[in-house]
């Protein structure tokens, strides 16, 4: 038994190790074991709240943690005559990692990225990070009701003037990935 613990710390260990090193070589098997399980439509989760919890993990890497914490407790509590006893106990904190880490992968799968349009962007106000000079560029940074700040090179609108750092300006139109941009208080003595 011992050598079967040791193979499953092995190959825990080992899969992932060789992942990280070889990077997405072994993204493959997961993406077999994604196609044949949504080919049969099997929906092995449930859910508790907002969180869906897997309880036949298929992935490589909640494999490869079962089996690490498997073959783990199997080597250290493992004495020969209560081989039994040590399976059953091994197997379920094994089965319990996989089905927590297979649980953690899928939350992450469903995150959204929430971004914006540079569209979008115009509806905000923005604040002077480097000054416009004239004639030339600064910077701006942005931050919309979700608390993302983009950061965006910015031209002044009317190219003589100069716009000075810390100001607030609106940003008129976008000019590729420029910013134009009009101060804020010259928006309001032209309305």
């Amino acid at each position: 038994m011992e050598k079967v613990y040791t193979i499953c710390v092995a190959i825990g260990f080992g899969i992932p190790f060789l992942s990280f090193v070889f990077g997405k070589i072994f993204d493959l098997f997961d993406g077999i074991f994604d196609g044949i399980f949504d080919f049969f439509n099997f929906d092995f989760s449930f859910e508790i709240g907002d969180t869906s919890v897997s309880f036949l993990p298929f992935s490589i890497q909640s494999i490869c943690g079962g089996l690490l914490i498997y073959g783990t407790i199997g080597k250290i509590f493992y004495t020969g005559n209560n081989a039994i006893l040590v399976n059953i106990i091994a197997g379920a904190f094994g089965y319990l990692i996989a089905i927590i880490l297979q649980t953690f992968i899928n939350k992450l799968k469903k995150v959204e990225n929430t971004t914006i349009s540079m569209e979008q962007l115009l509806l905000y106000d923005a604040k002077v990070i480097n000054t416009i000079v004239a004639n030339g560029y600064g910077s701006i940074s942005v931050t919309t009701l979700d608390g993302i700040t983009s950061s965006y090179p910015a031209k002044a609108e009317e190219g003589s003037i100069s716009i000075r750092q810390d100001s607030i300006v609106s940003i008129v139109r976008f000019d590729k990935n420029i910013a134009i941009v009009k101060e804020k208080d010259l928006i309001k003595k032209y309305e």
